[in-house]
């Protein structure tokens, strides 16, 4: 029997890994550089953690998490999100907080049970932040001009945020009753799904890709009439402070997210070649969830880069330049010219290895392939330099190093060699 990988997944190896390295050595610059603390939550978290906070009514819950029992009858599921994670963390270890507000990034996979398409799959890897603790504007603003920064670095083009605000509890029951009286003649025309959201979470309705939906939607009243006075605040000075720094930003009225927790300041970062799945990225105000989960109330804002979207978005001439950046560093390919020398070769790679330079060297078989082939495989796996070791070269004491650039080629005593190129280190 032939074993593959499960559908909806996929195995990332080289030269694409190189790929999803850089973006995630990009992400960790940058937040280090905005001063959020990586952590890791388990994989697998009771369900109702995830029934609790993204909503009972949501798809997530309805029909795409990976749900069942283990061994100890306990209702047990591979994680969907990690918002939640974070915030259960961020309760259940609450005396390990050094800081008023926690600042937070995370790097991993989620789940998801339903049939696999484009751009959704199964198995799919998120990039995201939760900043706890502050339910000020600024707030917001770092972390939309933090994703802005990641986006930059990882050369994606033609984006831009949309943003929305859902309310609060003061202003939101009252919109909600709006949009029940004026939805209600137009029941019978809505799909399926937003039969159910009508009673559910009516909000979700406004989100609905289905065309009849989408028809009745753009008639309805929309959320921004009927804010409270907070809110209004809270957004035109987040609105004024995305258009000090140049982010581009697009008011979308529709705009829910598909999890309950989120309240206020919403938003969806666009990318314009993706097709119908064009969501990069997203995220938003929860400023209730860290309470409804049992904790101190606590206002929080977060976002969650979608990976497999995010490389998706960028050109293949970039793709390329990425790689590229993952080779810049020295990389040294020693060739062996017949098996006397092979020894030799080994103690020099180990020479380099313990001065911290890259070094790789033939070990497919007994007898050495010959120079072309070897220098065919230095070229494939990016080396800088080429080290060629044969009968002259041991005779004279000497190798041969030949610049894969430039293609110039010179000779060095063999005790040299770990000056030559930590000098060339430097000069890079």
């Amino acid at each position: 029997m032939t074993l593959n990988s499960l559908k909806g997944t996929k195995d990332i190896f080289w030269p694409e890994i190189e790929i999803w390295r850089h973006l995630e050595d990009i992400s960790r610059q940058v937040f280090n550089i905005y001063s959020y603390r990586e952590i890791r939550t388990p994989i697998i978290e009771y369900t109702s953690l995830f029934a609790r906070s993204v909503g009972k009514s949501t798809d997530i819950i309805q029909k795409e998490m990976y749900s069942f029992k283990d061994k100890g009858h306990r209702q047990i599921c591979l994680r969907p999100e990690e918002t939640a994670s974070v915030v259960r963390a961020y309760i259940q270890h609450g005396a390990l907080r050094h800081r008023k507000v926690e600042k937070l990034f995370y790097i991993g996979p989620m789940f998801r049970s339903e049939r696999p398409q484009a751009g959704r799959m199964r198995q799919f890897h998120q990039i995201g932040v939760e900043a706890i603790g502050s339910k000020s504007p600024l707030m917001d603003a770092e972390i939309m001009l933090l994703l802005n920064d990641i986006l930059n670095k990882s050369k994606v083009k033609n984006y831009i945020f949309k943003i929305n605000n859902l309310g609060c509890d003061k202003c939101r029951p009252h919109y909600n009753d709006i949009l029940k009286k004026t939805i209600k003649p137009h029941l019978a025309r809505l799909c399926s799904d937003c039969k159910k959201r009508y009673n559910l979470n009516v909000l979700r309705i406004l989100d609905c890709k289905n065309e009849s939906c989408k028809r009745i939607v753009s008639n309805l009243p929309i959320m921004a009439d009927y804010l409270c006075s907070d809110c209004k605040q809270h957004f035109e000075k987040l609105r004024k402070l995305l258009s000090k720094f140049k982010i581009p930003i697009e008011i979308d009225t529709h705009l829910v997210r598909g999890l309950d927790y989120y309240t206020g300041a919403t938003f969806e970062v666009v990318a314009k070649n993706l097709g119908a799945k064009d969501a990069v990225a997203a995220g938003g105000r929860y400023d209730k969830l860290v309470e409804e989960l049992g904790g101190s109330a606590a206002a929080a804002c977060g976002f969650a880069i979608g990976l497999e979207r995010l490389i998706s978005s960028i050109s293949e001439k970039d793709k390329d330049d990425l790689v590229g950046e993952q080779r810049k560093s020295l990389f040294i390919y020693v060739v062996c010219l017949d098996e006397k020398t092979r020894l030799m070769g080994f103690e020099i790679l180990s020479e380099l290895r313990k001065n911290n330079i890259c070094a790789e060297m033939d070990y497919s078989g007994a007898e050495c392939h010959s120079l072309k082939s070897q220098m065919r495989q230095a070229n494939n796996l990016g080396a800088k330099y080429v080290i060629i070791i044969g009968e002259d070269e041991i005779r004279e004491k000497v190798l041969t190093i030949k610049n894969m650039e430039s293609g110039k080629q010179e000779k060095i005593a063999q005790d040299k060699l770990t000056y030559f190129f930590n000098k060339t280190a430097v000069k890079k």
